[in-house]
């Protein structure tokens, strides 16, 4: 098995090499970590506390290696991938764990998994891409395989360590992302409806540890959110949670085409099969295979649904629904060792190769399009378009950088690498960042996290030198307003000005600047000249 593992490890690596980036998304947590290292302040605008993140523990964790040196742009993809890499590991284990009753010698078949999720799209992309997604799915994958040990453990020992080791990583988890939460609080719906069929109503020592250990995990998390930050959820809630009636629309168009480009829906379907094939169990296996199935799919079925109810997100290759993927690849490669192990060697051989080949036929076709088609299927971008994006505005921060001065504010749409390169305070006009926007405006949009926009009369009062949401141009020429256009933004205070900077995908930056402050080349001008 292990040799599998590591070829499909290496084959994680160089697929997520395919594209290797990091999003803009990413870049608002590398704000905040900045802050925390530079100024000890864990806000995205020093003096301004709002929690415009949902993954405190991997901004805090990326803070702590930009302390010794590591940049977040750097360290974030490479710890992603690293998580990624043993969430293959946690995966085969699991396997390995559930096939037989005890612990099954270690078999080719317990490689599959591995193989597998280093073949899906979503797995090895957001593997890159700067975010919290695969150290979450690690834990939730951890989490799980460890309550699923609890209620297997041979002796009680093994079950206290195991019901001990889910609070923990699941702790961990619901410090890394809120969504850890509903993965522990439906392992202990499970464990509710296990103990109801054995009539026993209350929890024991051992039950009640390990809730302790979970609360003693984010309970201080919480206090710290609400006495930093004024709220006990973060300001993110408020701009994804206000969607309106569309939402639910436009996060079942997402589910749709989660399992168009995937078809991960054939990983239940083979479990199912497994559960029917007529082939006889070995004792006790039923009963794992059950357990695996029945736990796996109540958080499945929860996921999705929430998943769902909040539209799904923005990013492409599906990044939201990953966290349930390792489980659900476990439990179909569960069904396909039912179905094929009692068959000659040679034949279930090439049965297990001739459907990860199909697999991988169908990972070919989803990378190239989310590699080089730059664009959105319903406002789900692609990669491709993600990473060009990010690049463009990595590029017009790092001008900026070079020529604002520490107190010039800037208006951004984009409140990832713009604004972290630029190095100045910046009003996020999505609001994720920003609490007036958040908790004051109301939703315009169904699209996750742009549900939200900044109107302009708040954006004038708070003085900005730079204005670049929705008003901006990146093209072959400077861009020239109407006279109609020019006149309004110079009663304003604003005027258009064009800059060439080095880097974009085109060479023109156009955009709009205070009339009264310099910025760099750009002079301050009076309202006639």
């Amino acid at each position: 098995m292990a040799p599998l593992v590591l070829l499909a490890s290496a084959l994680l690596v160089a697929h997520s090499l395919l594209f290797n980036f990091v999003t803009d998304d990413a870049f608002i947590s590398f704000v905040y970590s900045r802050n925390l290292v530079r100024h000890g302040q864990l806000v995205f605008n020093l003096g301004e506390r709002v929690e415009g993140y949902t993954n405190f523990l991997w901004t805090v964790f990326l803070a702590g290696l930009m302390k010794v040196g590591l940049p977040p742009e750097l360290s974030s993809r490479i710890f992603g991938t690293l998580a990624g890499v043993l969430g293959l590991v946690v995966a085969s284990q699991l396997h390995r764990r559930l096939r037989l009753p005890g612990l099954a010698p270690a078999s080719a078949w317990d490689a599959l998994p591995a193989l597998v999720l280093a073949a899906i799209p979503g797995f090895a992309c957001w593997s890159s891409g700067g975010l919290e997604t695969q150290l979450f799915t690690l834990l939730t994958t951890l989490g799980v395989a460890s309550y699923l040990r609890c209620e297997l453990a041979g002796t009680p020992a093994d079950a206290r360590r195991a019901l001990h080791g889910a609070a923990l990583c699941l702790g961990l988890a619901a410090l890394t992302r809120p969504e850890g939460y509903l993965f522990f609080a439906l392992c202990g719906l499970h464990r509710l409806i296990q103990l109801a069929r054995a009539r026993r109503f209350l929890p024991n020592r051992d039950e009640i540890l390990a809730i302790g250990l979970f609360l003693l995990l984010t309970v201080p998390h919480i206090v710290f959110r609400r006495l930093y930050y004024g709220y006990f959820v973060p300001n993110t809630f408020y701009v994804k949670s206000a969607g309106g009636p569309g939402t639910w629309m436009q996060g079942g168009y997402y589910l749709w085409a989660f399992a168009r480009d995937l078809k991960l829906f054939v990983l239940p379907l083979l479990w199912l099969a497994g559960l029917l094939h007529g082939r006889p169990w070995p004792e006790g296996a039923r009963r794992q295979y059950l357990a695996a199935g029945a736990v796996t799919y109540l958080i499945s079925a929860v996921f999705l649904l929430y998943v769902a109810s909040v539209g799904g997100d923005f990013m492409g290759l599906y990044r939201f629904v990953l966290p349930i993927v390792p489980l659900n690849v476990v439990c179909g490669c569960l069904g396909l060792w039912r179905l094929l192990s009692g068959r000659p060697p040679l034949v279930a051989g090439l049965a297990a190769l001739g459907v990860l080949g199909l697999h991988a036929l169908n990972t070919a076709q989803v990378d190239r399009h989310a590699l080089t088609f730059i664009g959105a299927d319903r406002g789900i971008d692609t990669p491709g378009y993600l990473r060009y994006y990010t690049a463009d505005r990595a590029a017009i921060g790092k001008w900026l950088g070079q020529h604002v001065q520490p107190d010039d504010l800037q208006v951004v749409g984009g409140a990832g690498a713009q604004v972290y390169y630029a190095g100045i305070a910046a009003v996020d006009s999505f609001g994720l960042a920003d609490a007036y926007v958040a908790h004051k405006v109301p939703a315009v949009s169904t699209r996750p996290g742009h549900q939200k926009f900044a109107p302009i009369d708040y954006v004038l009062s708070r003085k900005p030198t730079i204005i670049t949401y929705n008003i901006y141009r990146i093209d072959d020429a400077p861009y020239q307003p109407s006279f109609a256009e020019a006149s309004v933004w110079r009663q304003r205070g604003f005027h258009f000005v064009s800059v060439k900077v080095p880097g974009l995908s085109r060479p023109y930056y156009s955009f709009l600047k205070r009339l009264d402050r310099a910025l760099g080349p750009l002079p301050a001008v009076g309202p006639l000249d």
